[in-house]
């Protein structure tokens, strides 16, 4: 399960990213514009805290699925 969160993570990743350099076309367009790495770094943090937050709920609600069935079966 986790690998399949982990191969849904980084499309929605790249999808972010993408849709972040699409949106500073315009500005990018009138001037030149060279994003540092803590640009970037700020645009990232976010996001991986998200995806590492939403991990731990599915590790937690797979250990209480788990539980369950081990309930069920008694």
């Amino acid at each position: 399960m986790k690998r399949h969160m982990k191969k849904k993570a980084i499309p929605v990743f790249l999808t972010c990213i993408l849709l972040i350099s699409i949106s500073s076309t315009a500005l990018a367009s009138s001037e030149t514009v060279i994003a540092s790495v803590d640009w970037v770094m700020t645009k990232i943090n976010p996001l991986n805290s998200k995806v590492t937050n939403l991990e731990k709920k599915v590790a937690e609600l797979e250990n209480q699925v788990e539980q369950l069935k081990l309930q069920i079966n008694k």
